[in-house]
């Protein structure tokens, strides 16, 4: 939308999403940085893998039926999801459209979701914290996407290129 100020509740929201962005990075970035914490934090938590480990360290694990999770090639093919998602839906939210702001409501929903998943298996405490700090964000975002601004925005932008399209 050429000519329209943007509402600050819009401009907001996607500055929001950009900053989970960045969380959604530096949380992919630990998860290759510390996938020894991940591993042993999920051991600890999985008592048939804690008792291989205890017997025989990593090697015995390995060499077991269980299977060892991979976090690394989930959390980054996850962030390059979440992150593709958030340009497409941002942008088409900045230009107005009505169902890219009700996805960002739902991937933010999402996230908040995943956040309490994530949560649930007492990951290594720099997840917590990036967590956290997701969670008030995701909130935040749901706060600014729900904003009246919002929707008047949306209906504007509709009318505008409803006047545009020739009879």
């Amino acid at each position: 939308m050429t000519g329209r100020q943007r509402p600050a509740a819009v401009s907001n929201a996607l500055r929001v999403q950009w900053a989970l962005v960045a969380i959604g990075t530096m949380s992919a970035v630990l998860a290759v940085v510390l996938r020894d914490d991940l591993l042993i934090s999920w051991i600890e938590s999985n008592p048939a893998a804690q008792a291989y480990y205890d017997q025989g360290g990593l090697e015995a694990l390995e060499q077991s039926s269980i299977s060892i999770p991979a976090f690394v090639p989930v959390a980054v093919v996850s962030f390059i999801v979440y992150a593709c998602l958030a340009w497409v839906i941002g942008a088409m939210f900045r230009a107005g459209h009505r169902w890219a702001r009700w996805s960002l409501l739902a991937l933010a929903v999402a996230m908040l979701f995943a956040a309490y998943v994530v949560a649930q298996a007492s990951p290594p405490t720099p997840f917590v914290v990036l967590g956290a700090v997701a969670v008030v964000l995701d909130l935040v975002l749901v706060w600014l996407v729900l904003q009246r601004d919002c929707g008047e925005w949306v209906r504007a932008a509709e009318l505008a290129e409803e006047h545009q399209q020739p009879a």
